[in-house]
């Protein structure tokens, strides 16, 4: 017998063990709070994370490379969790209605982003961050995330008969419009967000099924809208 625990480094006690995960999760903890009050580039590692979490400098290298890593491991923890709840949000019910799926699936959304307005909020800062590392890994979260939700769609039954699939765009479209509607929900008051959620929600809906629609279907544009061909100018 004799082997390592699975999971356990050789010569790890169980309560050694115990004292590097709670270690970690105090890490998280504090770093997500901090990381979304002052963004990445803000971040003092020692005064702003390790000091409140009570971790000291070795203590965290035995656990992160550096602060890049400890907000990768924070956004790839929730990141795992927020598709998963997103793609059990587009499994079809009852007799798969787009816009039930549609509707419970932006109800999952807000449901999250009520949870963790923190990391939203880490999301949508860091786009622009100055470190490539975090950077390259949203970029490559958002398009798991696109691709994930024209997958969703696709079993939905929203392909539609056009020969050009349509189903990454309307997944950009619809990302985009929805995350900018729930970043501004966040930064209503509480009783305000309490009166505005209901609309809010029905018309993503209505928004989203309308424009599966018309993208699906390739319905002609309104007169007016069409790309117009560029003018040409004259020498005087």
């Amino acid at each position: 017998m004799g082997g390592a625990l699975p999971g356990r480094s050789p010569g790890v006690t169980p309560a050694r063990s115990a004292s590097r995960e709670q270690t970690r999760a105090r890490l998280l903890a504090v770093g997500r709070r901090v990381f979304a009050r002052k963004g990445h580039a803000g971040t003092n590692l020692k005064d702003d994370v390790l000091v409140p979490a009570r971790v000291s400098v070795g203590s965290f290298y035995h656990q992160f490379r550096d602060k890049t890593d400890l907000l990768l491991a924070i956004l790839e923890d929730h990141s795992r969790t927020f598709l998963a709840m997103i793609q059990e949000a587009h499994q079809p019910r009852g007799e798969g209605d787009p816009g039930e799926i549609a509707r419970h699936s932006f109800e999952t959304v807000f449901r999250i982003a009520e949870r963790n307005d923190d990391l939203f909020r880490i999301m949508v800062r860091e786009r622009e961050s100055e470190d490539p590392r975090v950077r390259a890994y949203l970029r490559d979260n958002h398009h798991r995330w696109i691709e994930s939700l024209s997958e969703d769609y696709r079993r939905a039954g929203l392909g539609g008969p056009s020969g050009k699939d349509v189903l990454p765009l309307a997944a950009e479209l619809i990302t985009a419009t929805a995350l900018g509607t729930v970043l501004n929900y966040l930064d209503l008051p509480e009783a305000e967000r309490a009166r505005q959620r209901d609309s809010l929600i029905d018309g993503l809906v209505r928004f989203t099924i309308g424009g599966l629609l018309a993208l699906t279907t390739q319905t002609p544009l309104p007169k007016g809208s069409r790309r117009s061909a560029p003018r040409k100018t004259t020498k005087e």
